[in-house]
């Protein structure tokens, strides 16, 4: 997971002492360490005026070239470092979108009680999910179609108050149509976690 000073290189030295010291250890996009919204705006900020100040970098540079155009390897070189200018730009503005979009598809994810988010992600296909403001397009499908295929990946949506702990299904419930003894109920779960288990390989290999 990216952190800023990784996004900023050496640039990362120049951004006030006490935002180095913030998100010198933070992984911007990392679940188990989740960015507040008030301090991915900072992060976010900083990134804009680094942007900014490489754009007044550009205009020092017509600027100067301007001045020197009669000197053909100097107005090179400085098309050169526009060049570049141009790349590191783009770059932060590519970065800045994917932490965007990555912290909000799991703030996002965590609506839908995944039992493992990141098992969650990586069954999604990244590539057909889009972000429009705050909206994901193309989620709420891809969603809806593993809660059918593959419904262990989330938690169970069970209504409360039926009388057993955490308000799933009794093992002594009065429901005579699907009797459920201890032998089976243990059966089912360990039947679901071989599922899950097997899942979970597939996916790392």
């Amino acid at each position: 997971m990216p952190k800023l000073s990784e996004i900023l290189g050496e640039h990362f030295k120049q951004i006030p002492e006490d935002l180095q010291k913030k998100y010198k250890d933070i992984d911007l996009v990392d679940s188990s360490n989740y960015v507040e919204k008030k301090e991915l705006e900072t992060a976010n900020q900083t990134i804009k005026d680094y942007k900014k100040e490489i754009g007044k970098r550009d205009k020092q540079l017509e600027d100067l070239q301007e001045k020197v155009k009669d000197n053909e390897e100097l107005t090179k070189e400085i098309e050169d470092l526009k060049e570049d200018n141009k790349k590191v730009k783009d770059d932060y503005e590519a970065k800045l979108n994917k932490i965007t979009f990555e912290s909000k598809l799991e703030k996002k994810l965590g609506d839908f009680k995944p039992k493992n988010l990141e098992i969650l992600k990586k069954a999604l296909d990244i590539e057909k999910i889009s972000l429009d403001g705050d909206n994901f397009l193309g989620l709420e499908d891809q969603i809806k179609n593993l809660k059918e295929s593959d419904p262990y990946l989330f938690a169970e949506e069970t209504p409360g108050g039926t009388g057993s702990i955490g308000g799933g299904p009794s093992l002594f419930s009065n429901n005579t149509d699907q009797p459920k003894s201890i032998g089976e109920v243990l059966g089912k779960q360990q039947a679901d976690q071989a599922k899950i288990n097997e899942t979970i390989d597939g996916f790392f290999k």
